[in-house]
């Protein structure tokens, strides 16, 4: 892979991943795939296209034809979209090329160049699924973090009472903590998560007020 395909200016988390090359690649690939699958999948179940397979094995193939070329990630940074909406857009175009196959192949009754069409809002869909997804991602990385940094309590007592709602009084009693502890403990974690969370959603590509863009996602699912 030429280095040289990924301008100076791609300085986030993949940029500086693909300029390490192959190794760096999958990396990004392994994120994207990871992160991506979910919001991709969604927005595929809203489209009128499912009949062309299983949503898994049509969401895999897609990423098994694009991750691979040579300037998708460069295209990407020039098109100044957000990382999801640049996905969505290469995977509408992978409808069409599937389905013009289809077509071609006498398998297909609709024309090969109709537009896909999408029933409800599509942003939204993808906004909503990809919030579900990178909170996710970053939940596990937090744990990970904190079970490497020796706070795996600190975890603990954040999953109990933030992710499963538990009230303070049960979890000091579990983890034999005062209520003042707990709560320290707990933000300890939270920093982690947030700052893991920012992370993730850099990786998508907007920069701008990154704290506005997180306030605003999130509230996708409130």
């Amino acid at each position: 892979m030429k280095k040289d395909v990924f301008p100076a200016t791609m300085s986030t988390w993949i940029g500086d991943q693909l300029r390490t090359g192959e190794p760096g690649r999958s990396e990004v690939n392994r994120h994207i795939m990871a992160v991506y699958a979910g919001p991709i999948r969604t927005y595929y179940l809203g489209t009128g296209d499912r009949w062309l397979g299983e949503p898994d094995e049509i969401v895999q193939g897609f990423f098994a034809d694009r991750l691979g070329r040579e300037k998708f990630f460069a295209d990407w940074q020039q098109s100044g979209m957000p990382l999801r909406r640049w996905l969505v857009n290469a995977f509408c175009f992978y409808l069409k090329e599937m389905r013009r196959r289809r077509w071609r192949d006498g398998r297909a009754g609709a024309l090969a160049d109709d537009p896909v069409t999408y029933a409800g809002d599509p942003e939204a869909a993808v906004d909503r699924a990809f919030v579900v997804s990178i909170v996710q991602r970053a939940l596990e990385t937090t744990a990970q973090l904190c079970q490497r940094d020796g706070l795996g309590e600190h975890w603990q007592i954040f999953d109990a009472h933030f992710c499963r709602g538990r009230p303070y009084a049960s979890v000091c009693e579990e983890f034999s903590v005062d209520r003042a502890r707990a709560a320290v403990m707990a933000r300890t974690a939270t920093r982690k998560f947030r700052a893991v969370l920012r992370d993730l959603i850099a990786r998508d590509g907007d920069h701008a007020d990154l704290d506005s863009q997180i306030k605003s996602l999130l509230g996708t699912i409130a």
